[in-house]
């Protein structure tokens, strides 16, 4: 029997971090490295995704990601990242060098479930090691 999936609570508005130990560590579902002391976290692979408990909002809700692609050195000119949530499409973004805040809208019809899953999708994902840059074999 599948166990339902439930997330730590975060309100509408709040601003996360990723340090080891930090509110948005507690949201990192699956395709996530370790937290960097420096309060981000790398994808480890195609997929990652934050689960979170979240209250129905009484409007469409926008939500930035600040995203920084992992390019090989300039082995790649940008990275695409297909966003869903709750298993709905709700945005794509090339991601060129450096940091970027991407914008999405999440419609209220969306937040109807206990538990919400952002999902982020990187299809050009590939690791260090891939591209004969180091030994790491994360994908980022």
């Amino acid at each position: 029997m599948l166990q339902p999936r439930t997330g730590a609570l975060y309100r509408l508005g709040s601003s996360m971090s990723f340090e080891p130990g930090g509110p948005g560590a507690k949201l990192l579902g699956a395709g996530w490295s370790e937290p960097d002391p420096d309060g981000f976290v790398w994808s480890d692979g195609k997929e990652a995704e934050l689960i979170f408990s979240i209250a129905t909002p009484a409007r469409d809700v926008a939500c930035q990601l600040e995203l920084m692609p992992y390019l090989g050195d300039g082995a790649v000119a940008q990275q695409g990242v297909e966003i869903f949530f709750n298993c709905f499409r709700v945005g794509y973004a090339e991601v060129p060098p450096g940091r970027h805040t991407v914008s999405v809208y999440l419609p209220r019809e969306l937040f109807m479930l206990r538990t919400a899953v952002l999902n982020l999708h990187i299809p050009g994902a590939c690791a260090p090691a891939e591209l004969g840059l180091s030994v790491r074999l994360r994908r980022c």
